[in-house]
């Protein structure tokens, strides 16, 4: 709403100009932080989860960002009070489910956001510095973090099916709003992008007349742009957001990642359903489709490196032409390897190189492998 965006702005002091993606316009701005100098991007693109989820997947295609905030306000349902702020740890789209002659049976949707950002946000609300930026001091606001429920409704009473949908099927929601699952939906495409969701509260869902006459709407959506500000300033993100690979090397590393020795081209046949993480299958899910006769060739011929270097051509080629697939395959490569790149044996059941011995399991071989 207009009252969130401007609360928004009011955080951002630097000179803003208006810059447009199709039909869409978005205000640019800067924000300096103790450890970055951010551009900030900022769209209000209206109320309903369709909507958010449309806004959110086109804005992060054509901006590519690190990281992308949902900052407005919500009706609090349980333990939190008008004023206070919540950072949602998981959302729940408690309109997913089956209506039929027994009534509603809940299949919930759920999502979750980025751990490295609720870590943080963790740390900032046990100290007050936040509150500095609002207006009014915030005094006696708590921040909270826990579940969110988003759907299509404005629930605007506690009597009404939808709270008590909520309250009896997901009794653990601290507030209720209406963009947060489709928002978690576009970005779980994105592995490489660390997303939060930060609301005010403005009312309780009873009363919301009274509490919009109150100015409640303007004080709690300052609060939560003041919190997520302050997040912004404190902090440090080079643990956690990976320089995006060169394409050559990016390429190189994958390729290598999935097929390390020859044995290893059995997993095309189950999808590599035995490998030892998940980010191994997510890899491998996103760039099976760019290959079809360079993987006959490659089953065919497992001990050719022409028939590897194939695949690793294409993928380059397309990593070239979708920087969006590049950073996200980044990210997947980082997360499977983490820390000790250097020898690792990613898929189970594969043959060590330039050994006899045939590996059951996960297997690691470095400086640090004890006898």
């Amino acid at each position: 709403m207009p009252v969130e965006f401007d609360a928004v702005c009011n955080q951002l002091h630097a000179a803003r100009k208006t810059c447009f993606v199709g039909q869409e316009g978005y205000e640019e701005t800067t924000f300096d932080g103790l450890f970055h100098r951010y551009t900030i991007l900022l769209r209000e693109p209206g109320m309903k989860n369709v909507e958010m989820a449309l806004a959110t997947e086109k804005a992060i295609q054509h901006f590519k960002p690190d990281l992308v905030l949902l900052i407005g306000i919500a009706g609090g349902v349980k333990d939190v009070a008008i004023g206070d702020i919540l950072v949602a740890r998981k959302v729940y789209g408690y309109e997913s489910g089956k209506e039929d002659a027994d009534g509603f049976k809940a299949r919930p949707a759920v999502e979750s956001f980025s751990g490295e950002l609720l870590a943080r946000a963790q740390a900032l609300s046990r100290r007050p510095d936040w509150k500095k930026r609002t207006g009014d001091g915030a005094e006696g606001a708590r921040v909270f973090l826990g579940p969110i429920a988003a759907g299509d409704k404005v629930v605007a009473g506690v009597d009404n099916p939808s709270y008590q949908r909520i309250k009896t099927h997901y009794n653990d929601t601290l507030a209720l709003e209406m963009e947060a699952i489709g928002f978690a939906t576009a970005l779980q495409g994105h592995r490489a992008i660390h997303g939060l969701v930060i609301r005010g509260i403005s009312d309780l869902c009873a009363g919301k007349s009274i509490t919009d006459q109150q100015n409640w709407q303007a004080v709690a959506a300052q609060r939560a742009a003041a919190f997520a500000f302050e997040l912004l300033f404190q902090l440090d993100a080079s643990s956690f957001i990976a320089p995006i690979m060169d394409t050559k090397t990016l390429a190189r590393e994958i390729i290598g990642l999935l097929f390390p020795v020859p044995e290893s081209i059995r997993e095309i046949g189950n999808d590599f359903a035995n490998a030892a993480n998940n980010d191994i299958r997510a890899i491998w899910k996103k760039i099976k489709p760019l290959f079809i006769e360079e993987l006959k060739d490659l089953a065919d011929n497992p001990d050719d490196p022409a028939a590897k270097g194939a695949l690793e051509m294409k993928l380059r080629k397309a990593v070239e032409r979708d920087p969006t697939l590049q950073t996200d395959l980044s990210a997947l490569w980082e997360q499977s390897v983490g820390t000790d790149k250097a020898g690792m044996v990613i898929k189970q059941k594969n043959v060590v190189m330039n050994s006899t011995i045939n590996a059951g399991g996960d297997v690691r071989l470095g400086d640090d492998t004890k006898p």
